[in-house]
């Protein structure tokens, strides 16, 4: 079973466009200190994670099985998903690890010795998983209740987009998912900007526990 759903989860093409966009952002996206990787990459991993996680249950009337996925007990269709988003966000979660450790061909200076690189590093690793996270679920969420991978995908993006703008930044100010990606450095350790990740945390359980309910509705 675990096999089948890493095959549905994972397929070439994903790991595919997935490598190549953290590539080009390492290239695209300048860096001059060391503390600006993990900001420069946690937004960016937000849209590519809605995207990677879209179909991740709509795939079934793609290729064809949802009438023998239907046949399933909701509790065994509940942990097939289950199983999918927690491969996706494993694997999402080592490129965005993976992606950190591009940038440093840029040759990023450390700016305060009292924060140091694994300090920083083990910061970003939090950050982007509860990142990953939180989009993974939503995505699966609103793709499933649309009955449309693309329908949910044209819905999350303009949020998304709102969310990592100076507006966004703006109107919801510490309790903005993207808090971190918006901290001014010497802020870092106030830890005020952590209010939008535990919120954003809080909220992805909610929308977890849901998908039993949602499936029962939509199936």
């Amino acid at each position: 079973m675990m096999k089948q759903d890493l095959k549905i989860s994972l397929p070439v093409y994903k790991i595919g466009y997935s490598l190549a966009f953290i590539v080009i952002l390492s290239c695209v996206h300048s860096v001059v200190y060391v503390n600006e990787i993990g900001p420069a990459i946690d937004g960016k991993m937000a849209v590519l994670t809605l995207v990677f996680c879209a179909d991740t249950y709509l795939i079934e009337r793609q290729s064809r099985r949802r009438e023998v996925f239907r046949l399933y007990l909701i509790k065994n269709q509940y942990y097939a998903v289950l199983r999918r988003i927690t491969v996706q966000i494993g694997y999402l979660t080592v490129i965005s690890i993976l992606a950190y450790g591009m940038f440093y061909w840029q040759k990023p200076a450390v700016l305060d010795e009292k924060r140091s690189g694994i300090f920083l590093f083990l910061l970003y690793c939090g950050v982007v998983f509860i990142t990953i996270f939180f989009w993974s679920v939503l995505s699966v969420t609103v793709c499933n209740l649309l009955q449309s991978v693309w329908g949910g995908m044209g819905m999350l993006f303009p949020v998304w987009l709102f969310l990592v703008s100076k507006a966004g930044e703006k109107l919801l100010g510490v309790w903005n998912p993207f808090s971190y990606e918006f901290c001014e450095f010497s802020e870092l350790t106030e830890w005020k900007w952590a209010a939008g990740k535990i919120i954003t945390a809080v909220c992805a359980i909610l929308l977890l526990l849901l998908q039993k309910k949602i499936l029962e509705k939509r199936g």
